[in-house]
């Protein structure tokens, strides 16, 4: 029998940034994988005028947006400018590694705005520089650098080295996760055909939005299906769109 670590709370009140003005009041665990590029191009964008036109309010502005989006989607313009955009995802991103990354820009922006402002003009927009090329790179490949430094951060720190302390695995294992979030058009489709092909063998069911934490698992999209060694060790990690091969491919790593 597969078990479960999912909340018995589960509300669609958790969905962001969605085309709707109902946006939470606060970071729900996974996030419109556009979402973050969009924040990165806005405050990229931001950064770059500045510096090209010597203009240290645009950092402040910069910094504050990023502080509102902090706080929560309700609070953000720019989640409400991307609530504009009629794209609907077919699968989530955990928003741990995205809101590091939004931290890491707003201590240099803040410590750039302090140079600024103390006669040290030449660090300050050297700081606002290095975020305006970040930003611009992470929104234009897709590839987030804060998000990856996160994941690094947390391994280090041993929150995704004890897989099976942190989700509970019991017996020799190998385990096979799966890891869904609310909102995730795959997430059902996947979970059903990972459950079809197992077979017997052991299924955990991981909800991201009741464990954030499995945000430091190396995947960058929901669903995902992760095979846990019996070391602790990840295995075979699929993720995205996952069908009756895919699920068949990770069931077949669980053998011996």
């Amino acid at each position: 029998m597969p078990s479960r670590l999912q909340s018995p709370y589960r509300s669609h009140k958790n969905s962001l940034y969605m085309s709707t003005f109902a946006l939470p009041s606060r970071t729900p665990a996974a996030v419109h994988p556009w979402a973050p590029r969009f924040a990165q191009a806005i405050t990229g964008l931001l950064c770059l005028e500045a510096v090209l036109f010597q203009t240290p309010a645009v950092v402040a502005v910069a910094a504050a947006l990023i502080v509102l989006a902090l706080i929560g989607p309700r609070w953000s313009p720019v989640a409400y400018l991307f609530a504009l955009l009629p794209v609907k995802p077919a699968e989530l991103e955990p928003s741990r590694p995205v809101r590091f990354a939004q931290w890491m820009a707003l201590v240099m922006l803040a410590a750039a705005i302090v140079l600024l402002y103390a006669g040290a003009p030449t660090a300050g927009w050297i700081l606002t520089g290095m975020v305006a090329v970040v930003a611009l790179f992470s929104a234009i490949s897709g590839i987030c650098v804060g998000c990856i430094a996160w994941k690094q951060i947390a391994r280090r720190a041993g929150s995704a080295h004890d897989l099976k302390s942190a989700f509970g695995l019991s017996g020799t294992g190998p385990w096979l996760l799966v890891v869904t979030a609310d909102n995730c058009p795959r997430c059902g489709p996947a979970k059903a055909a990972i459950h079809d092909a197992a077979r017997g063998h052991e299924i955990v069911d991981v909800d991201l939005d009741e464990h954030p934490e499995a945000g430091a698992l190396p995947i960058w999209s929901v669903p995902a299906g992760i095979v846990i060694a019996p070391s602790g060790e990840v295995g075979m990690v699929k993720t995205g769109r996952i069908g009756a091969v895919e699920a068949a491919e990770l069931v077949s790593a669980l053998a011996p």
